[in-house]
């Protein structure tokens, strides 16, 4: 394909039908005058769409039941790649063996430990809420131009801290968290308030879940997002009390309508000016005048206990009951996993979250160094969401710290269906197997083959140097082995004996295989036509 077949009309025309588009913006937050002049500018914000979901029900997976801990003796390549798959967005052949050297409980630990954050991507992440009053019209306008154009920079500030983390799983935790606590900036409006939740999640993604709620609970952005700020003594708001109960902690059927209108009742009186709230989180208590004259002070009955309860005693309640350990557990296992949870896996996993204080580093030491983890009919049985296939793409073809044009991998994750910090809804994304279908599978393969050939868009000012990768891989020489190592990094499920004499077949072109070179004239064709069919193989769609 050349140049003048991929350009900015052509890549316009796969957007999603306008009447697709789902929208947050809410006309009267902050207020009325700057609801209106947001509002002709809502299709500037992320094109969000919901992918359908499947028709059929997840496939029940014939996995060995156990729930004792992987024998060290059996750690190798194989499992490495495994587990860096299902935890980093793109490891390279040299990642997966460093981790495989460290053994097991080695590997594990390296992953599991909390790095460095990233810096901020700017000083605006603490800058004040203007008082609208003293602004002009035009500034107003300037001022929603520029929260716009930094929502943005949010989202490829983010974007960036995947494509360089270390070997780390704490940026795939703060998307697991980001999902469950689904929170669209849209609505948010104010970026430094989306700064500070995902900052927050960051810091306390394999910390204690219950500090994790309330950061969040009390945050601005949620607390924005689904309209805690509404919520005053005499007319309180049931939208984040009832996500509190059914999406964040316990699930169905596990609570009553009574429940949620206590609860709603506890969460009274709590504000934000879109960025700082009356909440403080060390003293666990909320002042000020608001507080006094919207808080709800009356006895009420929630889950059984009685009091004069506000929202952190709804939060000490909730975080009583069993079901919390199982609801969490059930989702790390669907996400880390397989979408059709183990029952039995799973409650191990609640018992061990309940036993450690709701700490979540432990649940996912014991999950990563799990017999069940790797059991051989779980590789290959996800398909990663756009986050993973794009930005693990960009990292294993040694670009990570390349300059791409502002929006360009925003945009392609965008018709894939995902933009960070965009979820299209408190449930977050569908996931699973409607990432993939007749739209998006087409972009996974396109985006592949521009990453192999850049020379493909004309957007982009790098190459690919296929001879280099190829380096990277032990005895590249050998052409069997090369095939095979390629295999371990861009393939979710084993390479097939049947699949790899193709493969071989394709690299060598009609050469014997004693004939091929990787420095040899020619090598680097053959390598692209390798890695272009490689990349749009299904294999190559799993992880």
């Amino acid at each position: 394909m050349d140049k003048t077949q991929i350009n900015r009309r052509t890549f316009l025309k796969l957007d999603r039908d306008p009447k697709e588009r789902i929208s947050h913006f809410d006309p009267e937050w902050p207020n009325r005058e700057i609801g209106r002049l947001h509002q002709p500018h809502v299709d500037d914000e992320p094109f969000i769409f919901s992918l359908p979901k499947p028709d059929t029900p997840p496939e029940k997976k014939n996995i060995t039941p156990s729930l004792k801990a992987l024998s060290p003796q059996s750690w190798d390549m194989d499992k490495a790649a495994h587990l860096l798959r299902r935890t980093l967005p793109g490891a390279s052949y040299p990642e997966i063996k460093r981790m495989h050297e460290k053994g097991l409980n080695g590997a594990v630990d390296e992953l599991l430990r909390l790095t460095h954050k990233p810096s901020p991507p700017g000083d605006w992440v603490t800058e004040s809420v203007p008082d609208y009053r003293t602004l002009t019209t035009s500034q107003k306008q300037e001022l929603r131009d520029t929260y716009r154009s930094r929502r943005i920079q949010l989202i490829e500030w983010w974007q960036n801290s995947f494509l360089k983390t270390d070997l780390s799983i704490v940026e795939n935790m703060t998307l697991f968290w980001h999902e469950h606590f689904a929170t669209n900036a849209q609505k948010v409006y104010y970026p430094q308030a989306i700064y500070e939740q995902n900052d927050a999640i960051r810091s306390y993604c394999l910390g204690n879940f219950k500090d994790l709620l309330r950061k969040i609970s009390f945050g601005p952005a949620m607390i924005i997002w689904l309209d805690t700020y509404r919520s005053r003594k005499g007319s309180p708001n049931e939208n984040f009390p009832r996500e509190l109960l059914e999406l964040f902690t316990m699930g169905v059927d596990t609570y009553s309508q009574d429940d949620v209108v206590a609860a709603s009742r506890a969460f009274t009186g709590y504000s934000t000016d879109g960025y700082l709230t009356n909440y403080h989180f060390d003293s666990k208590m909320a002042d000020g005048d608001y507080w006094l004259k919207y808080h709800d002070f009356n006895h009420k009955t929630f889950l059984g206990k009685h009091g004069y309860f506000d929202g952190d005693d709804i939060i000490d309640i909730i975080m009583e009951q069993d079901a919390v350990a199982t609801f969490i557990c059930t989702k790390i296992y669907k996400w880390f996993v397989y979408e059709l949870p183990d029952e039995n896996f799973v409650n191990e996993m609640a018992k061990i979250f309940r036993e450690n204080n709701y700490e979540i580093l432990p649940v996912m030491k014991y999950l990563l160094t799990s017999e069940h983890f790797y059991d051989i009919n779980i590789r290959g049985a996800m398909i990663p969401n756009p986050a993973v296939q794009v930005l693990g793409l960009i990292r294993k073809m040694g670009h990570a710290t390349r300059a791409f044009p502002s929006k360009y991998i925003l945009r392609y994750m965008e018709v894939m269906g995902m933009v960070l910090l965009y979820p299209p809804d408190v449930n977050g994304w569908t996931g699973h197997r409607s990432w993939v279908n007749s739209i998006t599978l087409p972009m996974r393969k396109l985006f592949a083959s521009i990453i192999t050939d850049p020379n493909m868009d004309n957007r982009l000012k790098f190459n690919t140097n296929l001879v280099n990768l190829a380096w990277d891989l032990p005895n590249p020489n050998n052409a069997r082995q090369l095939v095979q190592n390629m295999a371990l990094v861009f393939f979710g499920l084993p390479l097939s004996e049947v699949l790899e004499e193709k493969l071989v077949e394709i690299l060598l072109d009609g050469a014997a295989e004693y004939d091929w070179e990787v420095n040899a004239v020619g090598a680097d064709l053959r390598l692209k036509g390798l890695y272009n069919y490689m990349l749009r193989l299904p294999e190559a769609q799993l992880i």
